[in-house]
């Protein structure tokens, strides 16, 4: 075979066993995910003065729709992630089919295209489950309830002289699903969704050796660098402590764009760096906890944590993510609840519609299912981990290592870098909010005698109860879908697999 024609590519990607079509469900599952989550936020960008009334705010009014934008944006990044951890299902029977490809005469760059096509068609289906899904609900909820009425809010800033007027629907639509996105963007996303798809799975083999003998992997045996740790210290510290290097600098300073647009740079800093560094902790616990143990499934888990921390980094990223951004957004809250008056001791003192603790809520939802998307991803690779790793595991059943042993350990081996990781960046999350945005605010006081208001300041409170909710939420989860992992341990420690190639 000296050289593989398109539509011989499109065969061999659309073939396989049951594992293969396990794998490409799984992955148009992701992509239809992410395909209804940039429609929603294409339909954002796309509302004109004509369309229905909608009962959320943060699409109500233009000013905030860049907000409600970025969040289905953000929940893409979860999305996404599952849908890459997708493809490593079945990974050992499809690495022997690309081992036959090669034996066949295919070159190395023919099999990547077709793993490249295989991932990319996968996605392709996603993407037009996806735009079906958005055109049932485009079909179905198009029109706002009768009766629907506005609302006038005037929501406050954090000064005496800030205040705004927002207008809302008692009963309109949550979503835009009666807007029609422009047709550039449905084209963007119809071509960005399987290209990414494609390009990630083509780069995820760029480290990988293959031969028509076998397919392996080029792992990094060197310890993880410290500078992701570094990274994260950074700019984590650099956030909790905004607002007191902003009173200490100049007011023209303090107000510049450039100055301002450090905010994003640090948080995404931040952010990479916790993901990233979860090696250096997974191999440094697992340094720590090797020589000094006397269990046998926590001396597995230890010494498997050394020996391939990246596993770990690449298995929590996206919870880590979820909680980051949960527990910063738990932090927002308090801050604009409690300038608005929503909550606190002046609460009652005042009409309010809870303006910003109904978009908040929003807000959490997306970061709920955000996490719950990540964790299912977690549940995949773990599962993953079982099957290539099976002729270990029986070696090790045959050595007369009991099984509950073997499945202890591959709980430890993904909780125990997991939770000191999610404590991190959960504790993270809340302290560099209060960084940017303060940790006291005005508000409005009791009404004097004369008919005027008296601007207090408060005390924000710290969300360390909603935040403990959050982490133990994903902490649980996490146990929960490693656990689930376990129904493959049997079938993975027979006897047999000692025969398995890989």
């Amino acid at each position: 075979m000296s050289s593989l024609r398109t539509g011989s590519v499109l065969r061999i990607a659309a073939v396989g066993g049951r594992a293969d079509r396990l794998r490409m469900i799984l992955t148009a599952v992701g992509a239809a995910a992410a395909t209804v989550a940039l429609l929603l936020a294409a339909a954002v960008a796309s509302i004109g003065p004509v369309h229905e009334p909608y009962k959320l705010k943060l699409i109500a009014e233009p000013g905030l729709r860049p907000g409600a934008m970025s969040a289905l944006l953000l929940l893409c990044l979860p999305v996404l992630g599952f849908a890459g951890q997708c493809s490593r299902i079945g990974a050992p029977a499809r690495d022997r089919r690309l081992a036959a490809l090669r034996m066949a005469g295919a070159t190395p760059s023919e099999v990547r295209r077709v793993v490249a096509w295989e991932t990319g068609l996968a996605a392709a289906a996603g993407v037009l489950l996806g735009g079906a899904v958005y055109a049932v609900a485009h079909i179905w909820f198009s029109e706002a309830p009768a009766g629907a009425r506005p609302t006038m809010t005037e929501v406050a800033g954090s000064g005496p002289t800030q205040s705004e007027t927002v207008v809302g629907w008692t009963d309109g639509l949550l979503f835009p699903t009666d807007v029609v996105p422009h047709w550039w963007l449905l084209v963007l996303i119809g071509v960005v969704v399987p290209l990414g798809a494609a390009l990630g799975a083509r780069l995820a083999l760029r480290r990988t050796a293959l031969t028509p003998f076998a397919v392996t992997r080029r792992v990094r045996r060197r310890p993880p660098a410290l500078l992701p740790a570094l990274m994260f210290l950074g700019a984590g510290a650099g956030l909790v402590l905004w607002s007191a290097i902003g009173r200490a600098l100049p007011a023209s300073t303090a107000n510049a764009t450039w100055y301002l647009l450090m905010i994003p740079l640090l948080v995404l800093i931040a952010a990479v760096g916790l993901m990233l560094g979860t090696a250096s902790c997974a191999y440094a616990l697992g340094r720590l906890i090797a020589p000094r143990t006397g269990r046998p499934a926590l001396l597995i888990a230890a010494r498997r944590m050394v020996d391939a921390p990246f596993t770990a980094s690449r298995v929590s990223t996206s919870v880590i993510l979820a909680v980051l951004l949960g527990c910063g957004a738990y932090a927002l809250r308090e801050n604009f609840t409690l300038a608005r008056g929503e909550v606190g001791p002046y609460r009652d003192l005042y009409d309010q519609d809870r303006f910003f603790t109904r978009s908040f809520e929003a807000v959490n939802a997306i970061v709920l299912v955000g996490l719950v998307i990540a964790v299912a991803g977690l549940l995949v690779v773990a599962a993953e981990g079982v099957v290539t790793r099976r002729r270990t595991l029986a070696a090790m059943t045959a050595a007369g290592v009991p099984r509950r042993t073997l499945a202890t350990a591959i709980v430890l081996e993904t909780l125990v870098p997991l939770v000191p990781a999610v404590l991190v960046a959960g504790t993270t999350g809340v302290l560099a909010a209060r960084g940017l945005f303060g940790r006291t605010v005005e508000t409005n006081g009791p009404v004097q005698a004369d008919g005027s208001s008296a601007w207090v300041t408060l005390d924000v409170p710290v969300p360390w109860a909603s935040s403990a909710g959050l982490i133990g939420a994903a902490l649980v989860l996490a146990l929960l879908m490693t656990t689930g992992s376990l129904l493959f341990l049997r079938s993975s420690t027979d006897i047999r697999e000692l025969r398995a190639a890989a």
